[in-house]
């Protein structure tokens, strides 16, 4: 009997440890970022409205860099600071439910000049309907702008 309760209690660890790896593979986030790129240390973006933005996601973005204490403007890319170190574009998807609200959000940052984004971050979990906007996006804007390690 001894064996048994040692047994068990061994099983009951084994499985809050792969409950607490299960759960810490869990984010919210998914974020790439090429190597020799570090996107925290930008001190201006410019951020790229899309044509469809009805919602002000690009002066949103803006607000929320800002907050982070970087130059950021918005606006389409024929006005481009000469300044700008990256350019931000998003893609954002969004429900109608009696209300419309934000489903999905992917930030790219790329070099002025270049197509290809050299970072990306995105909310892997679909956007509750109560989620507030503006914190999703500084929530994803940290993400993207957070330090490499």
């Amino acid at each position: 009997m001894p064996f048994l309760h040692g047994g068990l209690r061994r099983l009951t660890s084994f499985a809050f440890a792969a409950a607490l790896i299960f759960l810490a593979g869990c984010t919210n986030f998914d974020r790439t970022v090429a190597s020799g790129h570090n996107p925290a240390g930008l001190r201006e973006i410019f951020v790229a409205r899309n044509l469809n933005d009805s919602h002000r996601l690009a002066e949103q973005l803006a607000a929320a860099l800002r907050a982070r204490g970087l130059r950021a403007t918005h606006g389409p890319l024929t006005l481009l600071p000469s300044s700008a170190e990256a350019v931000l574009s998003y893609e954002d998807r969004w429900s109608w439910d009696f209300g419309t609200h934000l489903t999905f959000l992917r930030l790219d940052l790329r070099q002025p000049g270049e197509v290809r984004p050299y970072a990306s971050a995105r909310r892997t979990r679909y956007v509750a309907t109560s989620t507030d906007v503006p914190a999703a996006l500084a929530e994803l804007v940290a993400e993207l702008l957070r330090p490499n390690l």
